[in-house]
């Protein structure tokens, strides 16, 4: 399988990129991403090539030479809540939906195969009706709903021509620490759960390469609890294996 990870040096996409340079299953990793990249140590990392692109709204014919064949994207750009806070609106809502409009079609016209498979990483807990606002940063919270419809009728516009779509809806993404196990307490606390939902990038990773690989069945999205349970099992299986 050829692997997009779009975002490359984010979060959440360094640990994808890193799990996925231990799958056996991924035979390429085209890695995009506004800089280099920090790329993983051991045999994987010769499977993954980098490329830099100035914006994510903009794509030579270079660069989409480099998407033909993909079989798969996972798609993590985008600005998270707490940086929006710092941006102006319109540069928030360019990279969020503008680039990844312009990301998705770029690959879509660059002739990956059929099927092609596209995770997109959303958020849970997003408006479902655009005409009732959230209390709080509403105007964030309804642009990336509304991504997510564009995403979805883009979806829906080929999907007889092979296009697959997933979107990843997870709560508060965190490392495992001292942070993600105060969170888990939280879980386990009446009345807590929905203050606290979350998962950590090792899981959210692991799920998403999880459905990449094996498909993602009739449903075209997983919330925060499918993606943890599919998360951990993929990581115990995992160290089973090598165990």
């Amino acid at each position: 399988m050829k692997l997009i990870v779009a975002g490359g040096t984010g979060f959440v996409a360094v640990e994808v990129i890193r799990q996925a340079a231990q799958l056996d299953a991924i035979t390429s990793l085209v890695v995009l991403a506004r800089k280099a990249a920090p790329l993983p140590e051991g045999p994987g990392a010769s499977k993954i090539k980098t490329v830099v692109i100035e914006d994510y709204e903009r794509y030579s014919d270079e660069v989409k030479a480099e998407f033909a064949g993909a079989d798969a994207c996972i798609w993590t750009v985008a600005v998270t809540p707490i940086k929006a806070l710092s941006l102006d609106g319109a540069e928030v809502k360019r990279v969020c939906q503008t680039c990844t409009m312009a990301g998705l079609k770029a690959i879509w016209e660059a002739n990956p195969a059929k099927p092609f498979r596209f995770v997109y990483m959303s958020a849970e807990g997003l408006p479902a009706d655009p005409n009732k606002k959230p209390y709080l940063m509403a105007e964030y919270m309804l642009m990336r709903a509304e991504t997510e419809r564009l995403v979805r009728d883009f979806a829906a516009q080929h999907a007889s021509e092979g296009f697959e779509l997933c979107i990843a809806q997870p709560g508060l993404v965190t490392a495992e620490g001292v942070l993600w196990q105060t969170l888990r307490l939280f879980n386990a606390i009446p009345g807590l759960r929905s203050v606290a939902i979350n998962i950590s990038r090792g899981e959210l990773a692991a799920a998403m390469l999880e459905r990449t690989v094996d498909g993602f069945g009739s449903k075209q999205e997983m919330k925060n609890a499918e993606m943890v349970r599919v998360g951990q099992a993929a990581l115990q299986a995992r160290r089973a294996r090598s165990g």
